[in-house]
């Protein structure tokens, strides 16, 4: 069951640097230094991988000005990190990391899509928002919203609910 969590709870992503060496220092994720972004500093929007990921797992350039932290319903500190693809498909992939606190993170699994992901941390738990196209939908305009709700226990992140939403009106 999830707890209600106020707006004190919010909590304030690590700086830049604290993100990238977080992500240098979890086994389960490689920064590979051959890719390089045209539009970001490759010491701070560095490009990652996912080890062992399935085939299909999309990679990307670190964002970390798009993280976003918040405190869970169980009290653990969670970050989610977008890692932009470089194409018009935006965010495939986001990191998160769970820890006691904002200075005691690790990596606990990530979550993916076919593009344009949004991940925020709100009501004491991970909430992602990704589109659902149908087979004649543009890239631009989806038919509906897929809602997925995650909390990490045990170290790993876990999905505990999948639901649809009505496309917004643009």
């Amino acid at each position: 069951m999830l707890l209600p969590v106020g707006v004190a709870a919010q909590a304030q992503a690590p700086a830049a640097e604290e993100i990238v060496a977080l992500v240098g220092a979890s086994p389960q994720l490689r920064i590979d230094e051959t890719l390089f972004s045209s539009t970001g500093d490759a010491k701070t929007h560095p490009y990652v991988n996912i080890r062992n990921a399935p085939e299909g797992t999309i990679g990307g350039y670190l964002v970390p000005e798009g993280a976003n932290a918040g405190i869970l319903s169980d009290g653990e500190f969670a970050l989610a990190v977008p890692l932009e693809s470089g194409g018009s498909g935006g965010v495939f992939t986001q990191i998160v990391f769970a820890g006691k606190s904002a200075k005691a993170l690790e990596y606990a699994g990530y979550i993916d899509s076919a593009g344009h992901l949004g991940v925020e941390i709100t009501g004491g738990a991970i909430v992602a928002t990704l589109p659902y196209y149908g087979d004649d939908s543009p890239n631009c305009c989806p038919k509906k919203y897929v809602v997925q709700t995650y909390m990490v226990r045990g170290g790993r992140l876990e999905k505990l609910s999948e639901r649809f939403e009505p496309a917004r009106a643009e």
